[in-house]
């Protein structure tokens, strides 16, 4: 996708796209998993990169579209029974995941040779990822688009100055 620069929604859409590469190597890592029924140093390691990317990344930016972008654009569609509320159960919904991939990231820490515990961690990672990618291109290809429609000059222009604040 060309993204225009003076897009205030260029920014997101580029971390969207930083994000899907680290969920496909998630996924391989747990399909790897899965496929020989281990857990591997190399697993390891990306593994507690997903955990972190979770914390550091991917929470920060849930939280900066939830302040920054959902409120202007409410403002001008409203909430209930438009795309804003929808995009605001899915971040939720992402919370749940994340809360839940950690925990079961932290049961297999404590037992890396446990099959249940490499099932369970690959669901709710597999989860995670696809609903992530579905939840991406529902913000790139519906709501921003809408935004760019219907809110104004100001109102860009503020959700402009808080991205670059973040």
């Amino acid at each position: 996708m060309d993204v225009a620069s003076d897009d205030p929604f260029a920014p997101l859409i580029g971390v969207h796209e930083d994000f899907v590469d680290k969920l496909t190597e998630l996924e391989a890592t747990l399909d790897e998993m899965m496929a020989t029924r281990e857990t591997r140093e190399g697993n390891e390691i990306i593994l507690d990169e997903a955990v972190r990317f979770f914390a550091e990344e991917l929470m920060p930016h849930l939280r900066l579209e939830d302040e920054a972008v959902l409120p202007t654009i409410e403002k001008a569609i409203g909430r209930y029974g438009t795309l804003v509320t929808v995009v605001m159960n899915e971040h939720e919904e992402i919370r749940r995941g994340v809360a839940k991939f950690d925990g079961a990231r932290e049961d297999l820490r404590q037992d890396p040779n446990s099959w249940p515990a490499i099932q369970e961690l690959n669901r709710h990672g597999i989860f995670l990822v696809q609903f992530l990618w579905d939840h991406f291109r529902k913000e790139n290809t519906s709501l921003f688009p809408t935004a760019r429609k219907v809110l104004s000059a100001d109102a860009i222009r503020k959700i402009t100055e808080q991205i670059s604040l973040s």
